[in-house]
C-alpha cells in the first residue's frame, strides 16, 4: 500500500466540513461583487448587503457536479505533459510572484527581470519533477500595471508544461485564453485543452474581494481550473488555533466552488490553502513552520475528502539562502506534501520572495528522493521472489544474483546532485557541496536553452502584443 500521514481523523474531516458548513450557512461570506451575490441568490442564498448566507443544500449541489479526481486531467500545452491526477506521483509546482533573484553569476540578490522569467521557465521545461511551470518571478522592468500580462507572455513562450498564474480580473483571464490560444492555434484548441489555470485568493476571515470574484466567474465560463486558495495568518486573519483556522479557511473554499460550479457546472478546481503563521518577535510569515507543515496537511486531508485534486506550498522556504535551513525545511514541509498532496508548490526562499537559480535543480531531485519514498510496495511473487532468497542460502550473497540485476535500477534512488561516494572521492571531486553543484547544473541548462524557441517568432510577437497592450487596458480594470 502507498504509505499515508494523517492529522485528521474521519470524524474529524467530518467535524470540520459539518462546521464550515454551518459558518458558511449562518455567518455566511462577504462577496463584493454584485454579479457574484446575483448569481448566488438565484440559487437561493440568502444576501444581506454584501454577506452571502450559503446553505447546505447549495455546496452539496456544487460539490456533485465539480470534477473529481479521477476525472480531472491537468493539461500540459503539449500532450506529454498532461498529467491524470488519479494516477500520478506527487510533482512540483513552481510559485508565482517572486520579485527578487540570486544571480546565477554574481551569486547577489537583484530585483527579477524579464529575462530572468525566461530563463527560469525554461530552466523548468527540463525538470523532469515539475510539471506546473508557473512564473516563478515577477518582472521588475516591465510596466507594473501590465506585469501580469507579461508574465503570462514569458511564461507561455518559454513552456509547453501547464501554467498556473495570477490575473486582474475578466480582462486578465480573456488576455491569457487569447496569449494561450495563440500558443496552440485557435482558441477552439485551446478550450480542448486548457493549459492554464489561475489563482483565485481569498481575503480571510470570510471575504472574497471584487477582482478575485471576476477572475474565479471568467474562468469558469471557459472551463480553466481555478486554483482556490485562503491564505490565512495564524493569530492576523486567522484564529490563533490551528484547529479553528482550518475551519473557515475550509468554508471560504467552499463557498469558491460554489460559485463556480453556479456559473458553470463541471467548471474544474484545484482544493489548495496558504494558511500558515508568523513569527510573533519578527512579525514575518512563516512558510516552513512545523504549525505551516500541519496545516498544509490538514487542508490536502480536507481536499482529498471532497475528492478533489489538491496543490500545497510544501517547498516554500523561510530561508533565505541555500543552506542547511533550506534542506531542513525541504525535507520537513516536503515530506509532509508528498504524502498528502497532488502538487507541492515550490522554489522559492525567504517567504516567497527571491528564487535563487540553483534552488530549481536542487528542488527537482528532492522531488525525485520523496516520489521514491512514498512510491506503493508491491507483495507480488516476482518481487518477492522466495526462490532466490533459498537459492542464495544461508549467509549467502545477493550481489550476483538475477533478481538483483533486475530490480537494482528500479529499486534504489540515485540523484546526480546527492553525495553518496566515500570521503576521497568526493574530495577528489573539488569538495563540492550540494548548493555548488546545483549552480553548476543550472549554469549548464541556461547554456543548453539560450538559444531554444517554442514558437515561431511571428507568434510570440502577437503574445507579446497582448502584453504591452495592456498598460493602457489595465488602468480601468477592478483589482
Amino acid at each position: 500500500m502507498k504509505p499515508v500521514l494523517r492529522f485528521l481523523s474521519d470524524e474529524d474531516l467530518k467535524n470540520v466540513h459539518s462546521m464550515a458548513l454551518d459558518m458558511l450557512e449562518n455567518m455566511g461570506m462577504q462577496l463584493c461583487s454584485e454579479e457574484a451575490r446575483e448569481i448566488l441568490k438565484k440559487e437561493g442564498a440568502k444576501v444581506e448587503g454584501e454577506i452571502v448566507k450559503i446553505s447546505r443544500e447549495l455546496i452539496d449541489r456544487a460539490l456533485e457536479t465539480v470534477p473529481k479526481r479521477d476525472e480531472f486531467v491537468l493539461y500540459g500545452r503539449t500532450p506529454e505533459n498532461d498529467v491524470k491526477i488519479s494516477e500520478a506521483p506527487p510533482t512540483l509546482a513552481a510559485m508565482t510572484m517572486a520579485t527578487a533573484v540570486i544571480d546565477p553569476d554574481t551569486r547577489e540578490r537583484r530585483p527579477a527581470t524579464n529575462e530572468d522569467l525566461a530563463k527560469l521557465t525554461k530552466i523548468l521545461e527540463t525538470l523532469d519533477n515539475v510539471t506546473i511551470a508557473s512564473g516563478l518571478v515577477t518582472p521588475q522592468d516591465v510596466p507594473l500595471q501590465a506585469s501580469d500580462w507579461y508574465t503570462w507572455a514569458t511564461t507561455i513562450k518559454n513552456t509547453t508544461k501547464h501554467i498556473t498564474g495570477g490575473v486582474v480580473g475578466k480582462e486578465g483571464v480573456r488576455d491569457a485564453v487569447r496569449m494561450a490560444s495563440l500558443a496552440v492555434g485557435s482558441e477552439e484548441e485551446f478550450l480542448k485543452r486548457p493549459f492554464i489555470s489561475v489563482w483565485v485568493l481569498t481575503m480571510p476571515p470570510m471575504k472574497v474581494d471584487e477582482n478575485t470574484l471576476n477572475v474565479l466567474m471568467e474562468a469558469s465560463k471557459y472551463k480553466i481550473p481555478s486554483v482556490i486558495s485562503s491564505g490565512g495568518i495564524l493569530g492576523i486573519s486567522s484564529p490563533i488555533t490551528i484547529e479553528s483556522a482550518i475551519i473557515h479557511t475550509h468554508a471560504e473554499t467552499l463557498a469558491c466552488i460554489a460559485l463556480s460550479q453556479m456559473v458553470n457546472p463541471g467548471a474544474p478546481v484545484i482544493y489548495s490553502s496558504y494558511v500558515r503563521s508568523m513569527d510573533m518577535k519578527t512579525l514575518s510569515v512563516a512558510m516552513s513552520s512545523p504549525e505551516s507543515a500541519i496545516m498544509k496537511s490538514c487542508m490536502a486531508e480536507l481536499g482529498l475528502y471532497l475528492d478533489l485534486p489538491t496543490k500545497m506550498p510544501c517547498n516554500l522556504r523561510d530561508s533565505k539562502v541555500l543552506d542547511a535551513q533550506t534542506g531542513f525545511e525541504t525535507g520537513m514541509v516536503g515530506t509532509i506534501g508528498a504524502l498528502t498532496t497532488d502538487f507541492l508548490v515550490a522554489m522559492q526562499l525567504d517567504m516567497d520572495l527571491v528564487v535563487d537559480y540553483a534552488d530549481l535543480p536542487y528542488s527537482n531531485e528532492c522531488m525525485s528522493q520523496l516520489q521514491r519514498l512514498v512510491r506503493e510496495l508491491d507483495f507480488n511473487d516476482k518481487r518477492i521472489a522466495l526462490d532466490n532468497i533459498e537459492k542464495t542460502g544461508h549467509g549467502g550473497s545477493f550481489l550476483d544474483s538475477k533478481h538483483t540485476v533486475r530490480y537494482f535500477r528500479k529499486e534504489l534512488w540515485r540523484g546526480e546532485l546527492t553525495e553518496r561516494g566515500n570521503y576521497g572521492s568526493w574530495k577528489e571531486d573539488g569538495e563540492k557541496d550540494i548548493a555548488q553543484k546545483s549552480l553548476e547544473k543550472v549554469r549548464k541548462i541556461i547554456d543548453e536553452t539560450k538559444d531554444v524557441e517554442l514558437l515561431d517568432k511571428e507568434i510570440q510577437a502577437k503574445i507579446d502584443a497582448i502584453a504591452e497592450s495592456a498598460i493602457e487596458k489595465s488602468k480601468n480594470i477592478v483589482r
